[in-house]
């Protein structure tokens, strides 16, 4: 089942180093490593797109990288300051113009999604130094692994006092990933590491396999380093359900410092935004506070940090992680403009990555609320907002849709199932259309019922997060909606043609557009709910996830006989 997407996006370097520039002018050290880290990433996966390589470019960045790191390390310390962030971009100006005048930009997952603080590894790294000793840590070699690892692993480099750092992408299918090294980085670490220092390697992980770091251990191996010498740096020291047997003990025995458990952000970012001390809703205990939430079913081990407090008037607050960098500022921007057109909670702040709402004091809706008319002009209304407010100036890429159609009806109902063929062949045949930032999430338990109407929650990052859809047609959401609500023909009728206006070639397209992606809609669910479902640590959760699970194969085989049908009577009517 497909579920994840690729989330790159294109950028133009001027810009980018324009934005760094800015960030560094105002003392903004964290906001500089995290974008300083994307750029590094998108210039060195460009310049050697077969096999990581070193060459004049990669040693501006690292240089760079350090620098900021360090400047990142004095303002944690209550010394921020612009002078040492221009110092260390200046670095790269005298090698700006062997850059490409677009990159892509990969978003580094830690710190768009699940809240991953890079102090944490200024501590996991100030433990190894205190382990090792000042003078053995210095001579380390710190290898970071793209995407994420840039910025971390200049920090760790910054913290241990070592000069010597290179950072690797590990490519290939899934199950079969390796570093592949030009004969130039090879030689680079074979000379560093002859000062008999430690190989660090820094990523974020080890997710569900592990095989990150497997792969650039493996490949220190080839180099000749001793696994006594390879130390990890992942985001926790536990985990990884999926790995085979003899990576999960290799894991469980090497070197590794992690950072601390816990994240004391929250506490400091509500006292910062005039927030009462918060209480975690993290891992699905957001159910123990919302009013007919306790059947509902969570996803615990992919929810974003998110945390309950009282406002200065005495009303609650939803703390929630959006994202470091840009990621949690276009979040932040959208959530802004959605209050502004009474369309979402009010923003009470944003700081440190975290985003404070006002809570919507509520019951979740059940499926059959859409039945309800006042329901209908609500979801209508939210989703024109949306539209017209979040348009990307991109044309819809619908490759990644198609594939996972394909791929997810196929496991799901059989290759061969009646109607496939017909789906994707009515998503490939629609007009180009522009992208927007959907809502991506329209289940019934995200919307809830106030004594104000119906407000839609958690509605400001699914759109352009790491899962499909990413920047869709508009469609998408209305084709959600009918499916998750189980709209009849004429109440989705309806739907289409209050979110199309009044022109009736419009309403005629978007129609069609949500009779394509209707299907698909449904895939992505199937997709999503059985992830969940074999990842679910609970059994009452796996047992929800199952219910949904039927639910949305049952609703994608309905589509598909759908599509079968309307080609059946078009070839007719020819």
């Amino acid at each position: 089942m497909i579920v994840y997407r690729d989330p790159w996006r294109t950028v133009e370097t001027a810009r980018e180093l324009a934005a760094l520039r800015r960030a560094a002018a105002a003392a903004d050290a964290a906001g500089v490593l995290v974008r300083l880290g994307e750029l590094e990433q998108a210039a060195v996966d460009a310049l050697h797109p077969r096999e990581d390589g070193w060459t004049a470019v990669d040693e501006a960045f690292r240089r760079a990288a350090r620098r900021v790191a360090a400047a990142f390390l004095a303002a944690e310390r209550g010394v921020p300051s612009p002078a040492p962030l221009r110092a260390a971009l200046a670095a790269l100006d005298a090698h700006a113009g062997r850059l490409p005048p677009r990159l892509v930009v990969r978003p580094p997952e830690g710190y768009a999604h699940y809240a991953l603080d890079p102090r944490g590894y200024v501590r996991a790294a100030e433990r190894y130094r205190a382990a090792v000793g000042a003078a053995r840590a210095a001579r380390a070699v710190v290898i970071g692994v793209r995407s994420i690892g840039t910025s971390l692993s200049a920090v760790v480099a910054a913290v241990v006092g070592a000069g010597r750092t290179a950072t690797v992408r590990p490519r290939g299918e899934t199950g079969a990933r390796r570093v592949a090294a030009d004969a130039a980085l090879s030689r680079r670490l074979v000379d560093w590491l002859r000062a008999g220092g430690d190989a660090l390697i820094v990523d974020e992980g080890p997710g569900a396999t592990g095989e990150t770091f497997a792969a650039v251990a493996a490949w220190l191996r080839e180099l000749g380093v001793e696994d006594r010498r390879i130390v990890l740096f992942p985001s926790r020291d536990w985990g990884m359900p999926l790995a085979p047997p003899e990576r999960a003990a290799w894991f469980g025995a090497a070197r590794k410092f992690a950072p601390p458990i816990g994240d004391d952000r929250p506490t400091h970012v509500a006292a910062r935004l005039g927030l009462a001390a918060p209480r975690s809703l993290c891992g699905g205990r957001w159910r123990d506070v919302v009013p007919g939430a306790a059947r509902l079913p969570a996803c615990t081990g992919h929810e974003r940090a998110k945390h309950l407090a009282a406002a200065r008037d005495g009303s609650a607050a939803l703390l929630r992680f959006a994202g470091l960098g840009r990621w949690g500022a276009e979040a932040a921007d959208r959530a802004r403009r959605l209050a502004a057109a009474d369309a979402g909670p009010e923003v009470l702040g944003f700081h440190d990555g975290f985003l404070a709402l006002r809570w919507a004091e509520g019951a979740p809706v059940t499926r059959d609320v859409g039945r309800d008319p006042a329901f209908r002009a609500a979801l209508t209304r939210y989703l024109a907002v949306r539209a017209k407010a979040f348009v990307t100036g991109r044309e819809v890429d619908a490759a990644p849709i198609l594939e996972m159609l394909r791929t997810n009806a196929a496991e799901a109902l059989g290759p061969a199932t009646p109607g496939l063929g017909p789906a994707l062949r009515r998503l490939e045949r629609l007009p180009a259309r522009e992208a927007v930032v959907a809502d991506a999430r329209v289940h019934a338990w995200e919307w809830v019922r106030t004594a104000a109407g119906f407000a839609k929650v958690d509605a400001v990052d699914h759109g352009d997060g790491l899962r499909l859809p990413g920047p869709t047609d508009r469609a998408w959401d209305l084709a959600g909606a009918v499916v998750e609500f189980d709209l009849d023909e004429p109440a989705a009728a309806e739907l289409v043609r209050r979110c199309a206006g009044t022109a009736p070639a419009e309403a005629a397209a978007l129609a069609a557009a949500v009779a394509a992606y209707r299907p698909a809609y449904a895939a992505l669910q199937l997709g999503a709910a059985m992830l969940a479902m074999h990842e679910a640590e609970d059994a009452e959760d796996r047992a929800r996830w199952q219910v949904e699970a039927g639910r949305y194969r049952a609703a994608l085989a309905d589509a598909l006989l759908r599509a079968e049908a309307g080609a059946r009577d078009r070839r007719r009517a020819a």
